[in-house]
């Protein structure tokens, strides 16, 4: 149910989703080189475009695999693709922009 909603939500976004990816392919985060080719078909084709299998693999060992927080853990609101890499990897606090500002501001 996690991952075909994570599909869903990735279908929906699909430009902003593919930033974030350009993103994860530039700073070297995928550890899985099939979850990385699909990543590069993704960019380079759209989402839309990928099987079942692939879906799974891209989803299981690409982006749920550290790359991906639904939630912000303050207030559990979507953190946005283009606030992401921030979230997960700069800031390392999975907290959405808003409550990241609050908390550095306390």
């Amino acid at each position: 149910m996690y991952k075909e909603k994570l599909k869903q939500r990735i279908l929906s976004e699909p430009s902003k989703f593919i930033s974030y990816l350009e993103e994860l392919i530039s700073e070297n985060r995928f550890d899985d080189g099939e979850a990385l080719e699909i990543s590069i078909l993704v960019k380079k084709n759209g989402p839309e475009r990928l099987s079942d299998k692939q879906w799974c693999v891209f989803l299981e060992n690409g982006i749920l695999r550290d790359n991906y927080v639904d939630t912000c853990e303050r207030c559990t609101d979507h953190i946005p693709w283009s606030y992401m890499y921030s979230a997960i990897f700069i800031n390392r606090d999975h907290l959405c922009a808003n409550c990241n500002y609050i908390e550095n501001k306390e």
